[in-house]
């Protein structure tokens, strides 16, 4: 994990060893939480593209790190727009995310933006996308969890 000092937030690093937090995995966006969910729970599974083939979505992946207790941490979610804008480096050309990342794929699910849509930013281009929730459009993930306690 890797400890944003500007912001507190402690930020998931991916690996590449085919485990449950490798860079090359994909999801489908889902929530099944009717209270933060906008009334559209999302696809609850992407190809059999992830470390757990029965069910391949951000909230799989969110329980699954929680549960891990990842960095001694079981909160582990989805991380806002404003969270992953937060990490664009606009002018470092084809590396704008920082390495710790090591990420090959640029777009990134985020917590919705509304009821209809779920979100993806672009880090290539440092832009936004939407989905209808239904979609079954697979993208990466990284986990991201609240500063510990001192």
């Amino acid at each position: 994990c890797t400890r944003d000092n500007v912001t507190g937030l402690i930020w998931e690093v991916k690996t590449d060893d085919g485990g449950l937090r490798d860079k090359d995995w994909t999801y489908s966006w889902y929530n099944p939480d009717p209270a933060a969910n906008g009334g559209s729970a999302g696809v609850p599974d992407y190809r059999n593209n992830c470390y757990d083939t029965a069910r391949c979505d951000t909230a799989k992946f969110a329980a699954d790190v929680s549960q891990a207790g990842l960095c001694g941490g079981g909160d582990w979610r989805l991380p806002t727009r404003e969270e992953l804008q937060g990490l664009y480096q606009p002018d470092a050309g084809d590396r704008n995310m920082p390495p710790a990342f090591k990420t090959t794929g640029w777009l990134v699910w985020a917590e919705p933006r509304d009821a209809a849509s779920a979100w993806a930013f672009n880090f290539k281009s440092g832009t936004e996308y939407w989905y209808y929730r239904d979609s079954s459009d697979g993208n990466r993930v990284f986990g991201v969890r609240a500063k510990p306690e001192q």
